[in-house]
């Protein structure tokens, strides 16, 4: 259910938000370890999600920036980049501003995404 945001967009919009909020919260209060987890999540998230969108083939155009976005090697590429790097920076650089800065990404992402799908329920894949 939550590897289908055309589906279940409320959920899935709670689910990274309730992540987001744990990752940067515990992550500056309490340890590092907690964002570094919360950005593993998105790394494994995007991963599925994009694996089975990639398997049922959407139709999307090139027409916005959040429908070039939801193209499975897309999203696969770019949202795993930035957390790559985040992980990256969290081992090697012990900054949680930008694991921070790249947990809101996901979180703004989620919330365009959310709202694409809450405007265009006809672009839900069944």
């Amino acid at each position: 259910m939550i590897y289908t945001p055309e589906k279940h967009p409320k959920k899935s919009f709670a689910l990274v938000t309730i992540m987001v909020v744990v990752g940067i919260l515990g992550g500056y209060l309490i340890s590092d370890y907690f964002m570094m987890i919360a950005l593993v999540f998105w790394v494994q998230y995007t991963a599925v999600l994009s694996y089975t969108q990639f398997k049922r083939k959407p139709k999307y155009g090139f027409n916005t920036f959040t429908e070039t976005l939801l193209h499975p090697q897309i999203r696969f590429f770019v949202f795993e980049l930035i957390a790559v790097l985040a992980i990256l920076s969290l081992i090697f650089y012990q900054t949680t501003h930008i694991g921070a800065a790249a947990l809101a990404a996901w979180w703004l992402f989620a919330l365009n995404f959310y709202a694409y799908y809450e405007r265009f329920p006809e672009s839900k894949i069944e």
